[in-house]
């Protein structure tokens, strides 16, 4: 498990990039339209052929306390 720097956070958030569907929520990966790697889950929005991104373990730098999840596509806009 390694936290790393969520890039376009101004150094602020960190992701776990090893995180799994097991280390987010119980059914926030369920469904055909979603798949997690590297720390990341990528759905697509029902209804849309629009793709989301999520870091779904993160924390603020310099803490231990987990914070739940981030946009990843927000944050790749930055």
């Amino acid at each position: 498990m390694a936290y790393v720097d969520v890039p376009g956070s101004s150094s602020v958030w960190q992701y776990d990039n090893s995180a799994t569907a097991s280390n987010t929520y119980a059914d926030s990966a369920d469904g055909a339209n979603s798949v997690i790697a590297s720390g990341v889950r990528t759905y697509t929005k029902p209804g849309t052929s629009d793709t989301v991104q999520v870091y779904i373990r993160c924390r603020k730098k310099g803490t231990t306390v987990e914070r739940g999840e981030l946009s990843k596509t927000y944050y790749d806009s930055q």
